[in-house]
């Protein structure tokens, strides 16, 4: 819970707050098994849409008619009347203007692990067997004045063949202040790291690219020269 609502709430709220006020508005009439997602694609109509970008018109038509809750957007009825925006417009100039807290998570980390010379990986050894767990830590030093040598960044895992399939990694909003915020896999998808986790985002092929390429170069690199983390 963040400050009395759910995480899965609070993500929602954040998506709201930037999101464009819709100034003219249409009357639609639900069809049986019509969806807002469907909805949101129907209206952009056009079939080279990333899935952030069908989000954010579904979000935006939630909160045209104040479904400001998933059980409000998932409660749809046949026959029921919504407004959706006059033009596509609207949404064209957020995605100019603005960016997901995930967006800029990402950015922010590939920025860290491109440009800190101190970034480093450990392995995590449970025992005397090895994991196929990782952590990459940095030096940093905090507001306080204190100073870290191990400061977390992400944590990964790889498969058989050492390649990284998953991470996980903190919010820079801080999100959960006592666990990692976010699992990224290799499709893109980000999940919150709630009970139950639940996919909010999903990165395009671009930022995923680069968010792996360089938690994979940094792995390689340790292979040559491995460090335990017990």
């Amino acid at each position: 819970m963040i400050n009395g609502i759910s995480a899965e709430q609070a993500i929602i709220n954040q998506v709201f707050d930037a999101l464009p006020e819709v100034k003219s508005q249409k009357e639609h009439v639900l069809k049986k098994g019509e969806s807002l997602w469907g909805l949101a694609k129907q209206e952009l109509g056009n079939k080279n849409l990333s899935n952030r970008e069908i989000r954010d018109y579904m979000f935006l038509i939630a909160k045209l008619n104040g479904l400001d809750t998933v059980e409000k957007m998932n409660g749809l009825m046949a026959n029921q009347k919504i407004y959706l925006p006059e033009s596509t417009g609207e949404i064209q100039e957020m995605s100019v203007k603005e960016k997901s807290t995930v967006d800029k998570t990402v950015e922010e980390l590939v920025n860290t692990l491109k440009n800190d010379k101190s970034v480093y990986v450990k392995g995590v050894l449970f025992g005397a067997t090895n994991s196929n767990l990782f952590h990459i830590f940095r030096e940093r030093t905090y507001a306080s004045g204190y100073r870290s040598t191990q400061s977390p960044v992400l944590s990964f895992s790889i498969d058989k063949n050492g390649e990284v399939v998953k991470l996980s990694t903190n919010d820079i909003q801080d999100i959960f202040a006592t666990k990692y915020d976010y699992e990224i896999q290799k499709d893109g998808k980000v999940l919150l790291r709630n009970y139950p986790p639940k996919v909010v985002e999903k990165l395009d092929e671009e930022q995923t690219a680069a968010l792996f390429g360089e938690v994979q170069n940094l792995y390689n690199t340790y292979q040559k020269q491995p460090k335990k983390y017990y």
